[in-house]
């Protein structure tokens, strides 16, 4: 009997040694695992914080290029309108060339025609055009009986009928075909940015 306390002894030393070391190994294990939780936790952190910083120098280098490509555009704005405005300016200057010239006579008459065919001269109408072509609207509407009339808003040449009794009115002044260009031109899609 002795011998089977002292195995019974001897088990429960195992059995007691071996449970001693399986909570140690636990203990080290929860240990092992408390730590890598933590350095986890500090590594994701870490990207939260890192991945913060990125988004907030993708959202400065997105306004950064929003500014620049602002600038740009308002550059090439700029730059398209001194183009249109000095194009503008060589048609306005051909125009006065032309109204100087030896063809301009003729137009004047191509004018008075057009308005006689949309409606007739010999009807009530007042023809304007400017105070420096009186004498050659004269000259184009004599056949007709009318006088033309000065009108200050007219600058390039050109006529005007004014049908009061019937509400017509007939633009035919280079003033006029001027801006309807250049205004037509500047909505062109193609030429917006």
């Amino acid at each position: 009997m002795a011998d089977n306390a002292k195995l019974e002894r001897l088990k429960q030393q195992i059995q007691a040694a071996a449970e001693a070391d399986a909570k140690r190994m636990i203990e080290d294990a929860q240990q092992q695992a408390a730590a890598m939780i933590n350095d986890d936790g500090e590594r994701r952190t870490g990207q939260t914080a890192m991945l913060s910083k990125v988004s907030r120098y993708e959202g400065d280098l997105r306004k950064q290029i929003a500014e620049a490509r602002y600038i740009a555009d308002r550059k090439v704005l700029m730059h398209r309108n001194n183009l249109v405005n000095g194009l503008f300016e060589d048609i306005k200057k051909e125009l006065e060339d032309f109204v100087s010239s030896d063809s301009y006579p003729g137009h004047l008459e191509k004018c008075v025609n057009i308005a006689n065919r949309t409606r007739s001269l010999s009807d009530p109408v007042f023809v304007y055009c400017r105070k420096a072509d009186l004498e050659l609207a004269e000259k184009a509407l004599e056949r007709f009986g009318v006088k033309p009339q000065p009108d200050k808003n007219i600058h390039i040449g050109g006529l005007m009928f004014k049908y009061p009794v019937k509400g017509i009115f007939l633009d035919l002044t280079l003033d006029s075909a001027f801006d309807d260009e250049r205004e037509a031109f500047s909505a062109r899609s193609e030429m917006q940015l």
